[in-house]
């Protein structure tokens, strides 16, 4: 059963993995100013909010401390928000469809220390799984490689079916290789190894 609780209850994660950026911040607010709530956030059982700690921030600022709609979950069901204010095909349904998508885009930042220490460290989460990658310890072929592909005439797309997807998770489990590239960079060595190719 929902209960009533205003927006201050909902206590800021202090081990938040994502500091946000200043650009980003300014534009949830504006996003916020010109088309209203698009999404909101998460909180656990205990109030802390999961994701959404700017959104609830920069919620505070535009509305102040109201009592928000608040629906309790287990998490086994979609939760959908129907703003009866917008109609599709118009340009407020597109504006709040893009401000979705650069708001999202502009306002990461991952506090790396904070995912080493609390979700490695502390919570042993495999967060490559999760599709976190801290840039900043690439290893140096990685790095190499970034500094040689210059546009995407070097990009190699391939479409696999089911049971060659299959075959290729098992070579990357052989080789220990989570990731498709590093992988591809692993057979290339072997290969040119074998064929003498310099």
């Amino acid at each position: 059963m929902s209960k009533i609780i205003k927006i201050s209850n909902l206590k800021q994660d202090n081990k938040n993995f994502n500091k946000h950026t200043d650009a980003g911040m300014e534009l949830l607010g504006n996003s916020i100013d010109k088309v209203g709530v698009i999404e909101s956030f998460t909180v656990s059982l205990d109030d802390k909010i999961i994701t959404g700690n700017a959104r609830q921030e920069k919620m505070l600022e535009k509305f102040g401390d109201v009592e928000p709609i608040l629906i309790e979950t287990d998490g086994q069901r979609p939760i959908v928000i129907k703003r009866t204010d917008i109609k599709s095909d118009t340009k407020e349904f597109y504006e709040a469809a893009l401000l979705a998508n650069t708001v999202s885009k502009n306002n990461i930042n991952f506090d790396d220390s904070m995912i080493e220490e609390v979700a490695v460290a502390e919570f042993d989460i495999d967060v490559e799984e999760l599709g976190y990658q801290n840039y900043e310890e690439e290893d140096e072929e990685e790095l190499e490689h970034k500094k040689t592909v210059e546009d995407l005439s070097n990009m190699i797309a391939v479409a696999l079916t089911d049971d060659e997807q299959e075959v290729w998770n098992k070579i990357k489990e052989n080789l220990n290789k989570k990731k498709d590239k590093n992988a591809i960079f692993e057979l290339i060595k072997f290969y040119s190894n074998e064929k003498g190719i310099d």
